[in-house]
């Protein structure tokens, strides 16, 4: 866990970077401490660590213990898992005369640009923006837009989107948080993985990025 990045993302008092220290700390054992034996360990009340669960986004104590400490199974089929959206994904994109605006920020942006550059190779007028004052001249009937977003959380990303969204610009997103708004508001949502706000430890491994230029692979080569 990033908790410099936690911190600054959940507005984490004292306390609770405490209590995220202790869960760091004590992550091997992690299944078998209570959340009365927690909130006595940070002395501190089991209030303190429901509201902390909840800051998260879990549903409870044990739905973010359960999280922490469950392993994933990434033993998947990656390509069957998408060649059900590409039907879709090809009555979007089929017309080559309209405009393909593809975007990413941080670490989506260079999947961005990959994207882009694979679609100008077969055919299509894409271009890869990166300033996000650019996109309101673009939004017409002859665009098409691709958004990545791992956390799906940048509010001037999710008001694009919206903005996109109310002037019919069919909208494709690669997301991996299925709460975020762009969801809604996107023409063909795909989430890639399952979203972890504690991902953001540069120690540990994220397959999001990987997986999504699969999924674009196999929807473009399907």
């Amino acid at each position: 866990m990033n908790i410099v990045h936690l911190s600054e993302k959940y507005e984490l008092n004292d306390l609770e970077k405490q209590i995220i220290i202790y869960i760091q700390e004590h992550m091997k054992e992690l299944k078998s401490i209570g959340i009365r034996q927690m909130a006595k360990d940070n002395y501190t009340s089991t209030s303190t660590i429901y509201k902390l669960c909840d800051k998260f986004g879990f549903d409870g104590y044990s739905d973010m213990i359960y999280h922490l400490t469950s392993t994933k199974d990434n033993a998947i089929d990656l390509q069957s898992k998408y060649n059900e959206y590409h039907e879709q994904f090809s009555y979007i994109i089929h017309d080559k005369s309209k405009r393909i605006i593809v975007f990413g920020l941080g670490f989506s942006a260079p999947i961005a640009e990959y994207m882009q550059q694979r679609l100008t190779l077969l055919g299509y007028q894409a271009l890869c923006v990166v300033h996000m004052e650019m996109f309101s001249q673009w939004f017409n009937d002859d665009t098409i837009l691709i958004v990545i977003s791992y956390s799906g959380k940048t509010p001037r990303l999710n008001e694009i989107v919206e903005t996109a969204a109310s002037n019919h610009v069919p909208i494709i997103s690669f997301l991996g948080n299925q709460d975020s708004s762009i969801f809604k508001y996107s023409t063909l949502p795909l989430i890639i993985g399952n979203y972890d706000s504690f991902s953001h430890d540069l120690n540990q491994a994220n397959t999001f990025f990987g997986e999504t230029i699969i999924a674009f692979e196999t929807l473009v080569f399907n």
